[in-house]
């Protein structure tokens, strides 16, 4: 309780919706309590998950605005407390924290997705700086964020998964093309982004030349654990205007929030389905609907099983994020299927209606997530071989130059 206590002292204290956006973030950055789960060197407390969700608690019935959110507190801060260099702590840990800055990846490519090793977007040293060419796909919101986590090919004659760099790009340059691409669903949240001659100081390689894999599976890890909603502090997604009262924000983001989806995530969604088409009764809907929900619990068990990892000093997720990753595309193609056949024909039609409306979008969408954040297939591969301990697939000479691939 003593968490408790101290966290909701602390808000009681100095939360004032009349402050702006950027004091309070830099206020609760240099207090501690916006990222109490990071080192207490950099902004943090070093809290267990346990206590970090004490605070979020105490700050939620308070009222309190929550610090940023998004993939560089969740992904790239944790990346850097094992990677980075005590200058890029320096630069960027306050950049994301407090003033504003917003990041994306930019991993995929067109001939490289869930074969990241094989990406062929290069890297040139020029003096003080990395020369990039090449292109990178699905990369979201890469038209507003001001740097993107790039993999690179530093080295096109050595083996596959070496003579790759990891970087930070800043995307506001000459030399960087971004361009929107349009999904089923009608939505533009994915961009393809051209690269010809953009720069790059040297400063900005995450751990060392030629070691990007290292620093790519560790990302991979930690983006696949961010699947967890826990991951995130619930905040401010992406650029905001930081002069504008905390009141001011809030209010935005709830209005936003509210728009979005009137409500309803897809397990209600599909409890409503089944009621309103009178299946409620009907013993194999209530045994799917039984199942469904039996997978959520094992993957929340499976998350406290990353933060149990965490706790005794291994930060780095094995095979929790995988299952995680694996458990969340069963249950989304479960209840897929359970809201078309709940429906009959009509699950086909995009009505009018709200939730019909609501469905098709949601069955649309739905096979983005066995593949967003690396495949389904991937996933298995890597708990195969590298937890099982299962012979390798040999679909390629891991010790050949990846220019000579296809050749």
């Amino acid at each position: 309780m003593g968490v408790h206590r101290e966290a909701k002292r602390w808000y009681q204290d100095n939360w004032d919706p009349d402050r702006t956006v950027g004091a309070w973030f830099e206020l609760l950055a240099n207090s501690r309590w916006g990222y109490p789960g990071w080192p207490t060197k950099w902004f943090g407390q070093g809290m267990d998950r346990a206590d970090v969700r004490a605070v979020r608690e105490e700050r939620r019935n308070l009222g309190a605005l929550p610090p940023p959110s998004g993939i560089g507190p969740s992904v790239l801060a944790p990346m850097l407390f094992q990677h980075g260099t005590e200058d890029q702590m320096r630069r960027f840990l306050p950049a994301m924290a407090w003033k504003g800055e917003t990041f994306c990846q930019m991993l995929s490519e067109p001939e490289a997705g869930s074969d990241l090793a094989g990406v062929t977007t290069t890297a040139i040293r020029d003096g003080d700086e990395w020369v990039i060419n090449g292109s990178k796909i699905w990369t979201s919101r890469a038209s507003d964020v001001d740097y993107g986590m790039l993999l690179a090919r530093t080295d096109p004659k050595a083996p596959k998964h070496r003579g790759l760099t990891f970087f930070l790009i800043g995307r506001d340059q000459p030399g960087i093309d971004v361009r929107p691409l349009r999904t089923m669903t009608g939505a533009t949240s994915f961009n393809q982004v051209f690269f010809d001659d953009a720069r790059i100081p040297v400063d900005n390689v995450i751990g060392i030349p030629e070691d990007g894999w290292t620093i790519t599976r560790t990302f991979l890890a930690f983006e696949k654990n961010s699947y967890n909603p826990d991951a995130h502090e619930g905040g401010p997604f992406g650029k905001v205007d930081l002069g504008q009262t905390c009141a001011q924000l809030q209010e935005r983001e709830q209005g936003r929030r509210s728009a979005a989806a009137q409500g309803r995530g897809a397990s209600q969604l599909i409890a409503d389905l089944v009621d309103e088409h009178g299946h409620g009764n009907d013993e194999l809907t209530r045994s799917r609907r039984a199942r469904l929900l039996t997978w959520r619990r094992v993957m929340g068990y499976t998350n406290q099983r990353v933060h149990a990892s965490r706790r005794k000093g291994n930060p780095l997720p094995g095979f929790e994020g995988p299952m995680s990753k694996l458990t969340v595309s069963k249950i989304t193609r479960g209840q897929r299927d359970l809201g078309l056949e709940t429906q009959g024909p009509h699950g086909m039609l995009a009505d009018e209606d709200a939730a019909s409306a609501q469905f098709h979008h949601f069955f649309l969408s739905s096979p983005a997530i066995s593949i967003a954040g690396g495949t389904d297939e991937i996933q298995r591969n890597h708990l195969a071989e590298r937890i099982l301990q299962l012979p390798k697939d040999p679909p390629f000479d891991p010790k050949s130059p990846v220019a000579d691939e296809g050749a």
